[in-house]
């Protein structure tokens, strides 16, 4: 009995023990088990803000990409912009268009400034410091056509004065010559006396021609002066308003709706993008219009900011449709300038015989460009050429049946050569045109 007393004693020591060892088993569990989902939460918490903070920033770098004009690019891609940009547009060198020869050929900024808003800010410096200069010049050519104007005026008037002088002698020779014919019969001392008259009015009218042609040579001389003046004026004006329009992208499409037949693009009321503007369209990685392919052509219909414009699309090729970085180019505009022209002649332009002076004059204006002078249909000259025209489009010669008309029409021609007009035909213009 005292055995089984001892057993059963023995096997609830052992049952109590395992009841310890379990409770303690289990504890430690769940412990471990409230540890082990603390830490779950708190990096659930933590992976939450970290994509929180992800978004944040993405936002923040759209935002960025947005205001510096690159919302579609990669940083990849905005890096590289970045570096042809500031090649492009931070190297710029000065040059001596004031004089200044001490600083032409220095960069126009530091290299420090090499970001975009102290470029920006940088070159708006140099562009009205440009303006400035830019206004002087013009003020000095203004004044300096009209002195030409009055000196024009004056040799005019001297002319005149001496053709009646001429005139004058004239009457006086043939009064002389009729008196010396009906006094034949005068004695010798009259008959010398009369020669001897005749010697003076001789002497006086060689001394009045030699004095006349010094006064015309003289206001020849002066003439050319100033035709030279002209010119280096106008010269020096080309280089202040900087490079000429030449054959490079004029801005490039952002956004496309085919099915609307829309685009916007990089240009608006900063560049002074007139309206109704046309430009030719092509593919993003043309350099020039000579040898790239055309994609299709646009029409400008409203200036929404600074930097932005939409436009129609008035033709393209289905199978390379216009695309987002696709390039725009137009002879007759670039962003902040216009490009003037002046016509003279017969603008025979669809080879008929007929004068389309209004047709060209419509394309030019529709390509944002101005018509400064033109030979109208008349043959009357309409306009003046200017410092600021730069092109002088040269159609068939007018009818010599019109005096008038060819007069005006080598007016046109020799006022183009003393401003330094390019020139170009009828046929160089169509095929700017792609008419």
């Amino acid at each position: 009995m005292a055995r089984e007393s001892q057993s059963l004693q023995v096997l609830l020591i052992g049952a109590v023990m395992l009841s310890v060892g379990l409770g303690a088993s289990l504890y430690l569990y769940v412990k471990e088990a409230g540890t082990a989902t603390k830490a779950a939460e708190a990096e659930k918490l933590a992976r939450q803000q970290a994509e929180s903070e992800k978004k944040a920033t993405d936002e923040e770098n759209k935002v960025l990409k947005t205001l510096i004009g690159y919302p579609e690019k990669s940083t990849e891609e905005i890096k590289k912009q970045f570096a042809e940009d500031m090649q492009a547009y931070g190297n710029q060198r000065k040059s001596d268009t004031a004089g200044d020869t001490a600083s032409a050929g220095k960069p126009l900024f530091d290299a420090g400034t090499l970001y975009y808003s102290r470029l920006l800010a940088g070159m708006y410096k140099v562009i009205q410091d440009r303006t400035d200069e830019l206004i002087q010049a013009k003020d000095s050519l203004a004044d300096l056509q009209g002195k030409f104007k009055n000196r024009e005026a004056a040799k005019d008037d001297q002319i005149k004065a001496l053709l009646a002088g001429y005139g004058k002698l004239d009457t006086l020779v043939q009064t002389i010559s009729a008196g010396y014919q009906s006094g034949q019969q005068a004695t010798a001392a009259d008959m010398a006396e009369f020669v001897k008259q005749m010697a003076a009015v001789k002497k006086n009218a060689m001394e009045a021609v030699n004095k006349a042609s010094l006064d015309v040579k003289a206001l020849q001389k002066e003439l050319q002066d100033k035709d030279k003046e002209i010119r280096e004026l106008v010269e020096r004006l080309r280089k202040l308003e900087g490079p000429e329009i030449t054959d490079a992208p004029a801005g490039e499409i952002t956004a496309v709706s085919l099915a609307n037949k829309l685009v916007s693009i990089n240009r608006g009321r900063a560049d002074a993008l007139p309206p109704q503007t046309k430009f030719t369209v092509y593919a993003a990685d043309a350099t020039g219009q000579a040898k790239a392919v055309k994609k299709g052509t646009i029409e400008i219909t409203s200036i929404d900011g600074e930097h932005t414009a939409q436009a129609r699309i008035l033709d393209d090729i289905i199978a390379d449709p216009i695309m987002i970085g696709d390039k725009l180019f137009t002879r007759f505009w670039s962003p902040g300038r216009q490009r003037h022209f002046a016509l003279t002649g017969i603008m025979n332009l669809e080879g008929d015989g007929h004068n389309q002076l209004n047709i060209v004059r419509e394309l030019i204006t529709a390509n944002g460009g101005a018509v400064d002078c033109w030979l109208d249909e008349e043959g009357h000259k309409q306009g003046q050429i200017t410092a600021e025209t730069r092109d002088i489009v040269v159609g068939d010669p007018p009818d010599r049946g019109s005096p008038e008309a060819v007069k005006n029409h080598a007016e046109i021609l020799h006022d183009a050569e003393r401003y330094q007009v390019h020139k170009m035909t009828l046929g160089d213009f169509k095929q700017q045109m792609g008419h």
